[in-house]
Order: C-alpha cells, then structure tokens, then sequence
C-alpha cells in the first residue's frame, strides 16, 4: 500500500510540475507577444503621449517575461537550458536593439528607421525566440 501511495504522490508532484512548466511557457510566450505588440504599435504612432503610453506597457510586458524566462531557468530540465540559454542571449540583443536603437527613432520621429530595424533583424530575432517558445511547448498555450 505504501509503494501505490508513494507512486501516486510521485505521479502527481511530476504532474504538477509540469503544469507549473507550461504555465510558465504560456506566460513567457504572452508577455514576449505583448511587448512586441506593443513596440510596433508605438512604431506605428506619431503621437507623443500615445507613444509613452505604448513604451510603459512594453516596460511591463519586458518584466513580466523576464521573471518567466527567471522562473523557466530555475526549473529548467538538462534539455531545456540550452533553448533558454538561446531564448536569454536572443532577447538580450533585442531589448538592446530597441531600447538603444528603436525607442530613440521613434520619439526622434524617424518612424521609417524604427520600422527598418523592427522588421529586420529584430523579426529575425522573433523568430528564433518564437521557435524556443515553441520547442519549450508554447503552442500548447491558449
């Protein structure tokens, strides 16, 4: 009786840890969407408050998928380090990028160079983060 005891508890630890897993992908894929969402919105205006608005909420999307990206290395599987590795030094070079090089040009007014960058190689590096998203089992997520 014990052994079926211990299994089950076994069983359902590994369950739930999995579920905290994905939870925390889901999360991670969210944030990452809201934030770049929100970056090309404020490409897209020309209007200055709007523009601050829209840079505040890629702030909380930024922190909110950096603290997933935390929560997913703390509980990371031998497998999945590498991938989060990737997905960390990717969204490096990204949040550098638009932080020093896309804010700046769209509150300068240089709309067509913010865009320029946003769909080179900052999609290229969307892509690669999607991709571990993805890997990781993010097109699980709702």
């Amino acid at each position: 009786m014990k052994k079926v005891l211990i299994t089950s508890m076994a069983a359902a630890s590994l369950f739930t840890m999995q579920l905290a897993h994905s939870a925390t992908i889901c999360d991670a894929k969210s944030a990452l969407k809201d934030a770049r969402s929100h970056l090309v919105s404020m490409v897209g205006s020309t209007d200055k408050a709007e523009q601050k608005s829209l840079k505040t909420k890629v702030d909380a999307a930024t922190t909110e998928l950096e603290a997933a990206i935390k929560a997913m290395l703390g509980d990371a599987n031998k497998g999945d380090d590498a991938q989060l590795t990737t997905f960390q030094e990717t969204w490096a070079a990204f949040k550098n990028t638009r932080e020093t090089e896309i804010v700046p040009a769209v509150y300068a007014g240089d709309s067509a160079k913010a865009k320029a960058i946003a769909t080179g190689i900052q999609a290229e590096r969307m892509s690669v983060m999607n991709g571990v998203v993805s890997t990781l089992g993010g097109d699980k997520c709702k």
